[in-house]
């Protein structure tokens, strides 16, 4: 059976995250203490029992999303001993995956995250734009308004997060106005502002381009090898092929589109017959229900759906 892992981007984090894992697995404490030493200061204590406005920050939030997501996926392997056909990411998500297939190590990585959030963090206080969830409207429909208010505003569709969500990122005026024209086509425009995330600046998008050079200047110096499994990679919507142009992918990543649900697409045509969503939370998993196109998603933090799990692998 081919199986593909999810992992999800930041907005998914909470208090308490892998709290009960910590307590059952040594290499779970063993991960979370490890980060403390990474990060120079008590990461762990504010994912378990923290304030969630502190965790939400993007320098904090970027780096708990890592830690629980590669700690829930060594869980997966123990209980599992699978090797999952594909993995994808959703934006950060994407260097779980690299992480969780060996392509740099959990030390890196974190490290990387953690200048990549504070970067993130900046990009919202310097207030070059926004970004916003465009829900239940077709692509052509959201795409022909985009095009109308990108004459006088810059804008542009930041995410395709399935069928019939987008995010959108561009000017405080062009955000305003597809509010307005989204009411009218009776959907939904909802700023990052105000959702989990809480962070709301262009990402993935061109307004983003200042912190590209500082992005790829935090990529040098780390060596990154082959992925042990197959990653497809929403940045090119294609695998990546080669360790030699992860460094490319990611230093290019917060200025161009997040192409999940055509990564998606491709991967299940590819004969994937099980999404497993690895991650706090069940984001990604809620998301690919919307999509009824894409096979059967389990979340593996939620116990009833871990249980599938483990009988889908069972039967094979």
């Amino acid at each position: 059976m081919k199986l593909a892992i999810l992992f999800p981007g930041q907005g998914s984090q909470y208090i308490g995250m892998c709290g009960k894992l910590i307590k059952e697995f040594s290499d779970v404490d063993k991960i979370f203490r490890e980060a403390n030493e990474i990060m120079c200061f008590d990461i762990r204590s504010m994912i378990l029992d923290g304030r969630i406005e502190e965790l939400t920050l993007s320098q904090n939030a970027q780096p708990a999303v890592v830690i629980a997501s590669y700690a829930l996926f060594r869980v997966f392997e123990h209980q599992t001993g699978v090797m999952p056909s594909y993995a994808v990411g959703h934006s950060l998500g994407e260097i779980s995956a690299l992480i969780a297939a060996g392509s740099l190590s959990f030390e890196q990585g974190l490290s990387y995250v953690g200048k990549r959030g504070r970067l993130m963090h900046r990009a919202m206080e310097e207030k070059r734009g926004r970004s916003g969830i465009v829900t239940d409207m077709e692509l052509h429909i959201l795409e022909g308004i985009i095009e109308s208010i990108a004459l006088v505003e810059y804008i542009t569709i930041s995410g395709y997060n399935s069928p019939r969500q987008f995010i959108v990122a561009g000017t405080q005026a062009a955000l305003k106005a597809l509010d307005k024209e989204a009411d009218k086509h009776g959907a939904e425009f909802i700023p990052f502002r105000m959702i989990p995330m809480k962070a709301d600046a262009p990402y993935h998008s061109e307004l983003m381009t200042f912190i590209r050079p500082e992005l790829r200047e935090a990529l040098n110096g780390i060596s990154f090898k082959q992925p042990k499994f197959n990653i497809w990679s929403t940045v090119t919507g294609r695998l990546i092929d080669t360790a030699d142009s992860i460094p490319g992918i990611l230093g290019s990543q917060l200025v161009l589109p997040v192409l999940w649900n055509q990564s998606l697409k491709q991967m299940c045509n590819a004969g994937v017959e099980l999404l497993v969503d690895i991650g706090p939370q069940v984001i990604m998993r809620n998301l690919i229900r919307e999509n009824p196109e894409l096979p059967e998603t389990l979340a593996f933090e939620d116990e009833q759906d871990a249980k599938k799990i483990l009988e889908h692998i069972k039967r094979g």
